[in-house]
């Protein structure tokens, strides 16, 4: 799911496969009510709407008969409102890990740390600044996932432990199976998944880390991301994200940097966005917190600006997440400004 979650573990029905194996089934339902007051105003970037998300996650795990090798499998079933594309392309992974290095051999999609899934350091709960600008007037500068979208691809990934600093990955994906532009031609494996033939859809890779240093309650995210050609356009499609969290007490503190290039064009356009959050625990269930972003293009004359604010409380089996948040020159085009109420449910089985 390209969101954070404001949950804690699943639990779910254990099944018996095998000796030291075990299958388990958790899922998760998201209902969220929007509202935007844009100006200029229109039929479509004013109004109200709910959104509704479903998942459930198939995991098993266990050990392989060779070299006392750990593996999990598994895959996730989701709904998007009514999705009409692929329920099957969510946390889809078979993973060969050895325990006594530290060492993760995945097969995967969706499934390990990356680049997109809204990561952003400041974004300690609820809303991202990419579900805050989108739906308004001229789209958005703001992004899920600053350049290739390796994590939301089927790809090959090592990842290593570094001991109680934190955990480096590399992901390699031949073709990029997020792209829209290649969906349904033969390089993505959406019309025939097994007689593949490769077009002009390059391959990309992701290189990144995510640990504390060694550092308690710090947390530093780094991601960096490239393809050679993207589709037929010349331009290499380059992403990167960094990010540092630091929590004491009931004090939350974050900042982010995420620069992409993944234009259909002949010159490069970098898009920059920054993100600022501060949130404050005032109890065991109740998250209050202050989230303000940035983002300028390289074409583009004005900043685009976002300063939001967000309740979050533990209901026990259900989480609620009110934001309220305010857009100034979205896309960089001056006077395009909104007002929104976000309102999510989520509730986990």
């Amino acid at each position: 799911m390209k969101k954070l979650m404001l949950t804690s573990a699943l639990a779910g029905l254990v099944i018996a496969s095998g000796a030291n194996a075990q299958t388990t089934i958790t899922g998760e339902m998201r209902v969220t009510h929007k509202a935007i007051s844009s100006k200029p105003s229109t039929a479509t970037t004013s109004g109200r709407a709910f959104g509704v998300e479903q998942q459930i996650n198939f995991a098993h795990k266990g050990k392989l008969n060779v070299g006392g090798l750990d593996y999990a499998a598994g895959f996730s079933i989701e709904n998007d409102g009514a999705q009409s594309s692929t329920l099957f392309n969510e946390n889809q992974y078979i993973d060969i890990t050895n325990a006594s290095s530290g060492t993760t051999l995945s097969f995967s999609i969706d499934h390990i740390q990356r680049n997109d899934s809204d990561r952003s350091a400041a974004n300690i709960f609820g809303f991202a600044p990419s579900e805050f600008s989108a739906g308004g007037p001229s789209g958005t500068l703001m992004t899920a996932t600053p350049g290739p979208g390796v994590g939301q691809s089927q790809s090959i990934a090592l990842l290593q432990d570094v001991g109680k600093f934190g955990k480096l990955s590399y992901a390699y994906a031949p073709s990029l199976t997020d792209k829209t532009s290649e969906t349904g031609t033969l390089s993505t494996g959406q019309s025939s998944s097994e007689a593949l033939t490769e077009s002009t859809e390059e391959s990309a890779y992701e290189v990144g880390f995510v640990g504390s240093l060694g550092v308690t309650g710090l947390t530093v995210d780094a991601f960096k991301s490239k393809q050679e050609r993207m589709g037929t356009n010349s331009v290499k499609a380059e992403g990167e994200n960094l990010g540092l969290r630091y929590s004491t007490g009931p004090v939350t503190l974050g900042v982010a940097q995420k620069k992409w290039n993944d234009e259909a064009a002949t010159t490069k356009l970098e898009t920059k966005e920054k993100n600022y959050g501060l949130s404050y625990a005032v109890s065991k269930d109740l998250t209050v917190g202050i989230l303000h972003a940035t983002a300028e293009k390289t074409n583009v004359a004005n900043k685009q600006k976002l300063t939001a604010i967000q309740l979050g409380y533990n209901l026990g089996p259900v989480a609620l997440t009110v934001g309220v948040a305010k857009n100034d020159d979205i896309a960089g085009t001056n006077g395009s400004d909104s007002d929104m109420i976000m309102t999510r449910l989520v509730g986990a089985f």
